[in-house]
């Protein structure tokens, strides 16, 4: 389930977000594509009107091409049988979430490789439209399929680069993981990742002190910090993802608080357990089983002499784990279910609680040194 970003829509059931850092880049372009168009040089017939009309038309054909190209990740995914939760366009392109990893190496390269064969294919369109000339379109449409054309052959090409998480990265890591198995591939992918981002940056360096102008050198530099953030990123997720396999429910969990059964009555409930714990719930128990919570607020709700599977509510946004179960299974659980709290039990017996900011706790002590590539354990 999709929580970042702003919902604007569905598309062949992938639901749509829009990241807020994508208004940035959607403002700068279409400013962009405006000062292109109004150049009185190139368009003397194109009105300022026109020209603001022409540069949001482009600028929606641009983002609708970068939409274009995570829907063929999200078919492929659906068509591998690998369940789509939405795309995310933010201010470098978009990413299509869906849990990959699960499968194999093959299915990884198929749903990548779609990304950039489409982005090439819509700049092949586009260049056959502009090539259709002034005895069709007029100069500024001719213009601006021209000009779209480029910007895909050039997003095709830039997203082959062996940059992960770029689509040319996880191509590379199809293949590592093929050899080396998923982990290890990751971390490959990766580093290599990370010096992409720095050749990038390199690079700008080089243009901007071979043209003497800084401008230049902005661009490849805020690429280059981008990619090699999201290399690094992916390390973190890596490290992350392998210490949540290694570790169990019981090495996380916290004591839980006195269950209260649920025949007891509502006035030695209070007096025992929940006087003096205003703003706290405490689990309720029948059968061996939590059945819900009961605080100090919905106890005095209802007469004293009735029982206090009366004053219960029901644990919304909770989850029962066993002690053994590893915290990766747990917090996909936590994720699919919309989780706040974990109730760990053993044989029926509540033996601890973990609540997300335990886990967050957790795991803010333990994820940090880089991730080992032997995928031996952290210590």
């Amino acid at each position: 389930m999709l929580t970042g970003g702003w919902r604007v829509g569905r598309i062949g059931g992938v639901e749509i977000r829009v990241d807020p850092s994508w208004g940035i880049i959607a403002v700068l372009i279409t400013f962009n594509f405006w000062l292109f168009y109004s150049d009185r040089a190139r368009f003397p017939d194109l009105g300022s009107g026109g020209a603001g009309a022409l540069a949001v038309l482009t600028a929606a054909l641009f983002f609708g091409s970068v939409l274009g190209h995570e829907l063929a990740h999200a078919g492929m995914s659906k068509a591998r049988g690998i369940p789509v939760s939405g795309i995310t366009l933010f201010l470098f392109g978009g990413a299509t979430h869906a849990k990959v990893d699960a499968k194999g190496p093959a299915d990884e390269f198929l749903i990548t490789v779609v990304g950039p064969l489409t982005s090439a294919a819509l700049g092949v369109v586009f260049l056959m439209v502009h090539s259709l000339g002034p005895q069709t379109l007029t100069h500024p449409f001719s213009s601006m399929f021209g000009y779209l054309a480029f910007i895909n052959l050039l997003l095709a090409g830039f997203n082959l680069l062996p940059g992960f998480p770029l689509d040319g990265g996880r191509l590379l890591r199809s293949a590592l993981w093929r050899v080396m198995g998923l982990q290890r591939g990751t971390y490959v992918a990766a580093r290599v990742g990370q010096g992409v981002g720095l050749l990038i940056i390199a690079a700008g360096v080089v243009i901007s002190i071979s043209t003497g102008d800084l401008i230049e050198f902005l661009w490849p530099a805020f690429i280059g910090w981008f990619l090699f953030r999201a290399a690094s990123a992916s390390l973190v997720e890596g490290d992350r993802r392998q210490l949540l396999q290694l570790t169990t429910a019981r090495e996380v969990m916290n004591a839980p608080p006195p269950s209260i059964p649920s025949d007891l009555q509502v006035a030695v409930a209070l007096e025992r357990y929940l006087m003096g714990h205003e703003g706290e719930a405490f689990p309720v128990i029948e059968d061996g089983h939590v059945v819900g919570f009961v605080s100090p607020r919905t106890a005095r709700a209802i007469p004293l002499d009735r029982r206090v599977r009366d004053a219960m509510v029901q644990g919304r946004g909770v989850i029962e784990a066993r002690p053994d179960e590893t915290m990766e299974a747990i917090t996909e659980r936590l994720g699919q279910e919309r989780g706040e709290t974990v109730l760990v039990v053993d044989q029926g017996r509540l033996v601890g609680v973990i609540e997300r900011n335990d886990l967050s706790r957790f795991l803010r002590r333990r994820v940090g040194m880089p991730p080992r590539p032997d995928g031996q354990p952290l210590r």
